[in-house]
């Protein structure tokens, strides 16, 4: 009995060698008909066997493209269509939304050819196949067609068309196929952009100069770094004085994971991530065998392998003439708050005045992306697995799964760390990682890419989310949009909902959400805060309870001066600024500071965690001003003796944490000269203490045994690990964010789920 059928796929099924595959699976179930990529996913017309039709169809997602994913597959009863053989056509253009697929790391088989002394690829700076290669950052439009990326301007040669063509090539419709005969090609230019050398050269040029001290700007796949030879200290400070960052750790890039483990310390599940197609930044416990200008006083390194096949070329260059070389910085190349720099142009205008030369080349990066960072744990606390902390490179514009579904709609996201997210049904796509809100560079790029979104998954927003801060960019921008209703989100609520779209959670919860700073409805700062689910509360989250509102004395200009918070937080909680707690701080700074206290001049009242993290931080004497967001507040996590099981007493009255017995007694174990790794301990030990009560006292309320916790203080591993194993030991069910962050990055999924109906 003869069967013919219609299948449509959906997934990322573009660009990952979906259609060979199909082809191949085809064939070897005699069956005819064709497979073709689609605006809306690829389409399958199958004719044979029915039994051969039936295995054909049940083996389709057994056996996938190491790259491949399937959202959804619809198999309909079609017409016989007399097909003579099976075949694939060229691509058209349909109603509906297909995925396009994220940049991903260079495969196996692409290093192998990569590395052979007898492939006509040895060495080639742009190998790919559909199994790897730049997607997202060279795409113009789908389907996904050469046509439609930056590498139509490359018209490829007899031997690359002949792989292109061949259906049983691991290159067939490789969209970025290219050789050294027909491809893009690397340059090596100075400061002023005139060009030195070409081609292999040019690698061996920019490793010379690496390894002179120079800082290289580097043109990856999405695109520019800058680099310089982690090995010395001379190198890595120029890099820090030209780009103004005297203590921010440093991103590095190692050669393989041999590499890697010599200067880290990496678990199986963080080398495994490591390893992965999306090839992030994940942070590791440094075994401190790079100079400390690296990552300053960090026991933790930001190491990633090498993403493109440019960057695993020119290591061998390095490697050639110094085999010992372990790691390259490898920073975002940008001005400084502004996004990465794809043009370039404007790579040779904004980067000049810090890079000495640029390793560069002539494919388009027609859609920036930074790299993603991520953080992973062995154990059972909240399950596992890992975190993104920076959502971009390897990841978007992947599509999340929601638990409700949506009417068409944008989330514009926070101000720092900006991330938007388009949504219709129940899928979300987030963006790469856009930057800090602050300036028209950011967004402009902000504009571009959600132009972008709307225009590839066919997303026209009915309803546009924002951020109840009313002087955010991203706010204003929204309210400047006409063409639909505006929501606004309070941010900590935001926060809340990422977790709960993040995991798929539609049940009621406990939500504790600690960051830095966000607009409260009292119009005061939040940052430590508790919710329930109610339904008649806004968004169906209703504020429960938060820590203590103490005085931010000036306002935001006090988180670069943490000492100044904590000199507050003891005229507020101690009445007085304790004598010998300040010795460096002028005496006449401190009266004023006070005065602020108590008067409330230019002062606002935040019930910040990370506020209260800065300043215990100062006030231990740990890190007393900050150069870079939360330094004051990493420093205090790193500093914790561990094992330490001491803590100190808070009171808990109408849903209020009250800090005063805490600080009371952490400024008396300083100045009784207990040691601050000790005091930094029991300060965390606190802070589980008291949230775990809170969390126990609106369980008994409530019933609710669900706990999501966000925000960015949890991106602090001792207190995020502690305090999910606490509250699962009492019972709790765990979410924390795991595909987008629980910082910033992450508020633009869950301002998407109060465009939800119940909400």
């Amino acid at each position: 009995m003869t069967r013919s059928i219609h299948i449509h796929i959906d997934g990322v099924v573009q660009g990952v060698g979906f259609r060979p595959y199909i082809y191949r699976l085809a064939r070897r179930h005699r069956l005819s008909g064709w497979v073709r990529n689609s605006s809306a996913g690829v389409e399958v017309a199958a004719e044979g066997a029915a039994d051969a039709i039936g295995a054909f169809v049940d083996a389709i997602p057994r056996e996938l493209p190491p790259q491949a994913a399937i959202d959804s597959l619809a198999v309909a009863d079609a017409a016989p269509a007399g097909c003579g053989g099976f075949s694939i056509l060229e691509s058209s253009s349909q109603p509906g939304v297909t995925r396009i697929s994220p940049d991903i790391a260079v495969c196996g088989d692409c290093l192998r050819e990569l590395a052979d002394p007898g492939d006509r690829r040895r060495g080639y700076p742009f190998i790919n196949c559909t199994n790897c290669g730049p997607r997202f950052s060279i795409i113009e439009g789908t389907p996904y067609d050469r046509p439609m990326t930056s590498m139509r301007a490359f018209a490829m040669c007899p031997e690359c068309r002949r792989e292109y063509d061949d259906p049983a090539d691991r290159r067939f419709h490789a969209q970025p196929n290219a050789c050294p005969a027909c491809g893009p090609a690397v340059s090596f230019r100075d400061r002023d952009g005139g060009e030195l050398s070409r081609a292999g050269p040019a690698l061996a040029q920019a490793a010379e100069a690496l390894l002179q001290g120079r800082i290289v700007a580097v043109k990856g796949i999405g695109g520019y770094h800058l680099a310089c030879d982690a090995h010395s200290p001379g190198a890595v400070a120029r890099l820090r004085e030209r780009k103004r960052r005297p203590d921010k750790p440093l991103a590095v890039m190692c050669p393989d994971l041999e590499a890697a483990r010599g200067l880290c310390l990496a678990t199986p599940q963080e080398e495994r991530l490591l390893a992965s197609a999306p090839a992030p930044i994940v942070l590791l416990r440094s075994r401190r065998a790079l100079p400390d200008e690296v990552a300053p006083q960090n026991l933790y390194l930001g190491v990633m392998l090498p993403s493109a096949p440019l960057h695993h070329a020119l290591f061998r260059e390095l490697r050639q003439r110094r085999p010992g070389l372990a790691a390259l910085v490898m920073t975002s190349g940008n001005a400084q708050d502004q996004p990465v720099i794809g043009d370039d142009g404007q790579a040779l205008a904004q980067l000049a005045g810090v890079a000495d030369a640029f390793l560069t080349h002539d494919r388009e990066v027609v859609n920036r992306c930074d790299d993603s960072i991520a953080m992973a744990w062995d154990g059972a606390a909240a399950g596992g697995g890992y975190q993104i902390i920076r959502h971009a490179r390897g990841y978007a514009p992947d599509p999340i799964r929601l638990p409700v579904a949506l009417p068409p709609t944008l989330a514009v996201g926070a101000q720092m760390k900006n991330c938007f997210a388009l949504a219709a049904g129940d899928r979300a796509f987030v963006s790469q990682h856009i930057g800090e809100a602050d300036n028209l560079g950011t967004m402009d790029f902000f504009e571009e890419m959600v132009a972008k979104y709307r225009r590839w998954f066919g997303i026209t927003p009915r309803v546009i989310v924002h951020d109840r801060h009313p002087d955010y960019l991203t706010t204003r921008w929204a309210c400047q949009q006409t063409e639909a209703g505006h929501r606004a989100v309070q941010h900590h609520r935001a926060h809340i909902l990422s977790v709960l779209a993040d995991n798929l959670v539609d049940e009621p919860v406990i939500g504790v959400a600690f960051d830095g700073t966000g607009y409260g409805d009292d119009g005061t700062i939040w940052g430590g805060e508790f919710f329930v689910t109610d339904p008649r509360a806004e968004h169906g989250l209703g504020r429960a309870g938060h820590i203590e509102c103490l005085p931010l004395p000036g306002g935001e200009a006090a988180i670069r001066k943490p000492y100044r918070i904590a000199a507050a937080y003891c005229r507020r909680l101690l009445g007085e600024i304790p004598a010998g707690l300040f010795d460096s701080v002028p005496e006449g700074e401190l009266q004023v500071v006070a005065l602020q206290a108590e008067t409330g001049a230019n002062t606002v009242m935040t019930s910040s965690m990370g506020r209260l993290f800065d300043a215990a931080s100062a006030l231990l004497g740990i890190r007393r001003t900050s150069t870079f967001e939360a330094q004051a507040a990493m420093a205090l996590e790193q500093a914790c003796r561990p094992g330490e099981q001491g803590s100190y007493p808070f009171s808990i009255v109408g849903g209020v944490v009250g800090l005063g017995p805490l600080w009371s007694q952490l400024a008396a174990d300083r100045l009784a000269g207990v040691p601050p790794a000790v005091c930094a301990a029991r300060f965390h030990n606190t802070v589980i203490d008291f949230t775990a009560a809170m969390c126990d006292n609106l369980k008994l309320r409530t019933g609710i045994r669900r706990a999501a916790l966000s925000g960015g203080v949890f991106q602090n591993r001792l207190l995020l690990r502690t305090l999910s194993a606490r509250l699962e030991q009492r019972g709790f069910t765990v979410h924390v964010n795991r595909q987008v962050p629980s910082n910033d990055g992450g508020i633009a999924l869950g301002q998407l789920l109060a465009a939800a109906e119940n909400r």
